[in-house]
C-alpha cells in the first residue's frame, strides 16, 4: 500500500548506506505525500543515510527505497552516494594522526 505496489525504487543509485537529506525550500505539496514520505522529510532535515531512516520509521529498507526513489523523482530530496572503500582514509594513518594527536599534550 505504502508503495503503490511497487517493490523496486524508480532509480538504481539509492543503497541502504546512501545519504539522504532534504531539499530545503523544495515546492513539494505535502498533500499529495504520504505520511511516510512526510515523515522521512521531517527526519531528513539532518543528513541520513537509507539505513537510519528506515530503523528510525520502522519500514523495510526495500520500501524506503521506493518512497525516497519518489521523493528524489520530486525533487524533494537529495541523495549523497555512500563513500568507497577506495575513498577511505586507510586505518594506518588515522592510527598515525592520533599517535600525533596524543604528543600535543
Amino acid at each position: 500500500m505504502i508503495t503503490g505496489g511497487r517493490s523496486r525504487a524508480s532509480r538504481n543509485v539509492l543503497e541502504f548506506e546512501s545519504l539522504v537529506r532534504t531539499v530545503p525550500g523544495a515546492a513539494v505539496d505535502p498533500t499529495a505525500l504520504n505520511r511516510e514520505q512526510q515523515a522521512i522529510l521531517a527526519l531528513c532535515r539532518e543528513l541520513l543515510s537509507i539505513a537510519e531512516v528506515a530503523a528510525h520509521l520502522g519500514l523495510p529498507i526495500s520500501v524506503l527505497k521506493v518512497l525516497v526513489g519518489d521523493l528524489l523523482d520530486l525533487g524533494a530530496v537529495q541523495v549523497l552516494p555512500p563513500v568507497r572503500q577506495a575513498e577511505q582514509v586507510p586505518l594506518s594513518l588515522l592510527e598515525e594522526v592520533l599517535v600525533g594527536l596524543r604528543q600535543l599534550r
